[in-house]
C-alpha cells in the first residue's frame, strides 16, 4: 500500500461501516504501525528521488553555466576578428583608392558638392 492507496480511502468513521468488527479492522489498518512504516517507506523513496533529481539539475545548472562562459570568451574573440577585418578592409580601400589614384571623398568633401550642385539646378 502506497500513499496513493491510502489517500483514495475515505476516512474511516462509524457511519460507514455498520459492523463493529470491521470498523475496528479497517481503522486498525489505516492509523496501524504497519501502515505508518509504508508510508514512511514511500516518503523516504520519495525523498530519495527528490534529492536525485535536485543533484541533476544542479549538475546540468554548472554544466549550463561553463557553457556561457564558453559562448562569453567565443564572442569576445568573435569581436575582435571583427575589428580585424574591419580594420583590414579599410586599409584595403585605402591602397586600391591609392593604386586607382583615387581620392576618398571625406564627409566634407560631400557636403561642399550638395550645394553647389542645387546651386546650378536653380
Amino acid at each position: 500500500m502506497n500513499i496513493v492507496e491510502n489517500k483514495k480511502k475515505p476516512p474511516v468513521n462509524k457511519e460507514n461501516y455498520p459492523n463493529t468488527a470491521e470498523f475496528i479492522t479497517n481503522l486498525w489498518q489505516q492509523y496501524s504501525p504497519l501502515s505508518w512504516g509504508q508510508m514512511y517507506n514511500e516518503y523516504i523513496k520519495y525523498t530519495n528521488r527528490m534529492s536525485e533529481i535536485y543533484h541533476e539539475y544542479a549538475v546540468s545548472s554548472q554544466k549550463t553555466a561553463e557553457l556561457y562562459k564558453e559562448l562569453a570568451v567565443s564572442a569576445e574573440k568573435m569581436t575582435e576578428l571583427y575589428r580585424e577585418s574591419g580594420k583590414s578592409t579599410e586599409e584595403m580601400s585605402k591602397y586600391w583608392l591609392k593604386y586607382f589614384s583615387v581620392s576618398p571623398l571625406s564627409r566634407n568633401h560631400k557636403e561642399k558638392q550638395e550645394p553647389s550642385s542645387t546651386s546650378k539646378e536653380e
